[in-house]
């Protein structure tokens, strides 16, 4: 089963994990801040909308080849890692 891992920086604007493929696969989303929160959900993710993370919280999400997941926070330079999980991509 492959595995593709990596870090992004989110700020105050939603940004994407970037991970794509065209089979069905598992998102693997962790919180890495320890103190604040983090948010997830759709394009127009907001720190009110968005499924919350709490430090250190991780989540494990089943998701098509279309979807995308973003994520948001209340200051810049916090950081999210992911793992994906997929059958082939």
């Amino acid at each position: 089963m492959p595995i593709d891992a990596g870090t992004v920086t989110v700020g105050t604007a939603a940004v994407e994990i970037p991970v794509t493929c065209v089979m069905p696969f598992t998102l693997e989303i962790k919180n890495n801040d320890n103190t604040d929160d983090v948010y997830i959900g759709p394009s127009d993710v907001s720190t009110s909308t968005g499924l919350r993370l709490a430090k250190d919280e991780r989540v494990e999400i089943g998701l098509s080849p279309l979807d995308r997941v973003y994520a948001i926070a209340t200051k810049a330079g916090h950081t999210v890692s992911y793992l994906k999980f997929s059958k082939a991509c």
